[in-house]
């Protein structure tokens, strides 16, 4: 695919090309840098570099930078950035667009290491852009203290809630106005943003916000706000905050707020019913991708085939900062011996994949709105998000 280049990129390359690409660590053929978040293993992933370097003699660096998606579509849109990056799949779609990408043609056997539905996260237009790495996806959290059974269904909060309420406490909190932490209720009675095709690619002209099972997602919020189970001020702090303080029963979050817990009896579940439906959570898979203009190419591919995908890649990555659910298959296996890391992954192939497509963007903003506005009496819930589903294909 060829490479769109960004305006700003012509004048920067005919002039300062040398400095440039080197200053990225990109167009030197005898290292290779891979960018991850400081907080998605960084420590480790640095150990399994090092040994990389012992076996074959070639340097690899090991970086983090704060923005991480910004700077590499900047930097690759200008022939710079890493050889590797390590990033949520979500953005891969805008980037294969502009022709950043390597795309990777994956052997039967590599792909029988890894679960499909994190395969289905790297695959765009039919062609796939990335090994899966780890999987994101988001659980029903209750405190053993508070709520000892998980209810089977959403409603029955609102019976828990009256009891808790006289305690000074809370049955559920969520940061119920951000759609990615509300799916599970849009989801559960059909509700979808962009309609998937069997290739792995999205028609964004069928549009999921302004449906009955949005509508039944974003009633339910409306009928817990009415009734005084939730507050239009939740937010994810405070509910991190009530919850560590053992003021709410149940909330949803995802792995990375598991450390936060340590001092609590909690358990982490699937997700109730809405209506008698199964809420699923969006699923978000961690990639490693490889830059197109990357000369490294396929030293970078030995990299991660050989040393960053296998249990030992895995077991340095995941010492030095927990990852949670991962798309490798032994060594999933191994880590599912925590119930919590068991039920996440199951709630991951339950759930529905993230849309790669730059729409979502939209989808965010303008869901979002509808929630609070609907929330807050401003709008009823059908006019909401009729004004959501007009405003999508007026910006698309």
């Amino acid at each position: 695919m060829k490479k769109r280049l960004f305006p700003g990129c012509i004048g920067t390359l005919s002039l300062f090309l040398s400095s440039l690409v080197y200053a990225d660590g990109l167009i030197n053929p005898k290292e290779i840098t891979i960018w991850v978040s400081e907080h998605k293993g960084y420590a480790g992933m640095k150990k399994v570099a090092e040994k990389f370097e012992h076996d074959t003699g070639f340097k690899v660096n090991v970086e983090h930078y704060d923005h991480l998606p910004a700077k590499f579509q900047e930097r690759a849109s200008c022939g710079g950035g890493p050889d590797i990056l390590l990033w949520a799949h979500d953005r891969y779609g805008e980037w294969v667009k502009l022709g950043l990408l390597e795309e990777i043609q994956p052997s039967p056997e590599e792909m029988d290491k890894f679960y499909q539905f994190s395969w289905d996260a790297m695959k765009i237009n039919g062609k796939y852009y990335g090994y899966p790495f780890a999987v994101e996806a988001i659980s029903l959290i209750c405190n053993k203290d508070i709520v000892p059974t998980p209810p089977k269904t959403f409603e029955e909060f609102m019976s828990m809630d009256k009891e808790l309420k006289a305690k000074g406490m809370h049955a559920f909190e969520w940061d119920y106005s951000n759609p990615y932490y509300t799916y599970p209720l849009i989801s559960a009675n059909g509700g979808f943003s962009y309609q998937r095709n069997d290739d792995g690619s999205y028609d964004t002209n069928v549009i999921g916000v302004n449906s009955k099972g949005t509508a039944k997602g974003l009633e339910f919020i409306v009928k817990m706000v009415k009734e005084g189970h939730i507050t239009t001020e939740t937010d994810y702090k405070s509910m991190e905050a009530d919850f560590i303080d053992g003021k709410a029963g149940c909330i949803i979050n995802g792995p990375w707020g598991w450390k936060n817990y340590k001092n609590l009896r909690y358990s982490v579940n699937p997700f109730p019913t809405l209506d008698g439906n199964q809420g699923k959570p969006f699923v978000g898979v961690l990639g490693l991708v490889i830059n197109n203009s990357s000369p490294n190419k396929e030293a970078a591919k030995k990299f991660l085939t050989e040393y960053v995908l296998t249990d030992y890649g895995y077991e340095e990555v995941n010492n030095a900062s927990q990852l949670g659910s991962v798309a490798l298959k032994s060594f999933e296996n191994k880590l599912e011996s925590d119930p919590r890391i068991l039920t996440t992954m199951n709630n991951a192939k339950a759930g529905t994949i993230m849309p790669n497509v730059p729409e979502m963007n939209i989808f965010w903003s303008t869901v979002t709105e509808a929630i609070k506005s609907s929330a807050a009496g401003r709008k009823s819930v059908d006019k909401a998000l009729e004004t959501a589903e007009k405003r999508i294909r007026k910006v698309k």
